[in-house]
């Protein structure tokens, strides 16, 4: 007993400097990420570049309270291509001066994706997810993008299930589709928890009031006009292949085919892993089945760009700081920063699937993780 105390005494000030460790970097990396925030707001404001992301949204708000086209052509800015809800959602961004507007959205996207790493993570996992997040998430804010947003939404939805909060879950999910089409694939978080066909229907009810909200600024008829040219940008945007795989395969070897064989193929790989039941009871398991599907919906995304990668660095994120420290998986996650954009997530991608699926060997921490009382 002696021998144990006079132990535990003497690693106290180990461990008690370790802690003050884990809180001066936690401190820096949100000073680099206030930083950014500031920095990149006086960026766009007081030297403005060709990009004007921000502007369409701030326009976006206005074209709907006006019963304007929200999906026409304003001067030389590109398309706005979110859902009128979004529009709707850019009202506390469109009121102040834009510098301001401007601010607060970068300061929600940075704060909504820390905020959702802290729901999923310990603080230390958070604290070096982040660090290894910073570079893409410089690159999505310096873009006024949502992407860091949508991520955020994402993690938020696979917190709430995993807490058997169903309807926040859902409002989650709902707000992520309202903004880009694309997080509708975190519904298949839910195969892993109770009351599945609740949880679709809880969406499906979510997702209408949303849908709906615009009614609030706008006449129904000038509404469902709204959602017709959305369907039609969407549907010509279709054709492309932004930085994804399908592109890939153009590159490489010349392949012309349609998008949807090729994402078609991605999503039967990503869910196979989910056949095997018996391992949803493990949570190592979901977060690297919510880390691959971060990285998913961005490879295999027709309209992936460069801040659209955030989302997967993301992905990458939680799956380094939820893996064993080896020096394969350290290569592949700065291999997935170092700009290649999907040629970099792709073999990061493969070898999440492969844990996934057990051709690699399980992880001390799939059985550390295991939840025996989860249904």
């Amino acid at each position: 007993m002696m021998g144990n105390t006079t132990g535990r005494e003497l690693l106290r000030p180990l461990t008690e400097w370790a802690e003050v460790e884990s809180r001066v970097l936690r401190t820096l990396v949100y000073a680099v990420i206030a930083l950014m925030v500031i920095g990149l707001t006086a960026q766009r404001s007081y030297y403005p570049h060709p990009h004007w992301t921000f502007w369409i949204f701030r326009a976006s708000f206005w074209h709907l309270v006006h019963g304007q086209n929200l999906y026409a052509r304003y001067g030389n800015h590109d398309l706005f291509k979110y859902s009128p809800t979004a529009a709707l959602f850019f009202a506390p961004f469109a009121w102040p001066s834009f510098v301001v507007g401007l601010l607060l959205w970068n300061a929600v996207n940075a704060a909504a994706l820390i905020i959702a790493m802290n729901l999923i993570l310990n603080r230390n996992d958070t604290t070096l997810a982040l660090l290894l997040l910073i570079p893409e998430l410089f690159n999505a804010l310096q873009a006024s993008q949502s992407n860091a947003l949508v991520a955020a939404l994402i993690l938020a939805a696979f917190a709430a299930l995993e807490q058997g909060r169903q309807l926040r879950a859902a409002l989650s999910i709902a707000l992520g589709v309202a903004i880009k089409i694309f997080p509708i694939a975190a519904l298949s978080l839910a195969l892993f928890h109770p009351r599945r066909a609740r949880a679709i229907m809880i969406l499906a009810v979510t997702g209408a009031v949303l849908f709906l909200l615009p009614l609030i600024v706008t006449s129904p008829t000038m509404l469902l006009a709204q959602y017709g040219w959305w369907h039609d940008v969407e549907t010509f945007d279709a054709l492309e292949r932004g930085a994804s795989v399908m592109q890939m395969l153009n590159q490489a070897l010349g392949v012309t085919w349609p998008n949807w064989p090729v994402q078609l193929a991605g999503t039967i790989v990503l869910l196979l892993p989910l056949a095997r039941r018996e391992r949803w009871r493990c949570r190592h398991f979901r977060l690297t089945y919510l880390a691959s599907l971060l990285v998913f919906v961005v490879i295999f995304n027709h309209q992936a760009e460069r801040p659209s990668f955030v989302i997967a660095a993301t992905g990458v994120a939680i799956w380094f700081v939820e893996s064993p420290r080896d020096r394969l998986r350290l290569a592949l996650a700065l291999l997935s920063l170092t700009g290649l954009l999907a040629w970099g997530y792709v073999p990061v991608w493969v070898m999440m699937q492969c844990e996934l699926l057990g051709v690699l060997k399980p992880s001390t921490r799939l059985v550390r993780s295991s939840l025996p009382s989860f249904k």
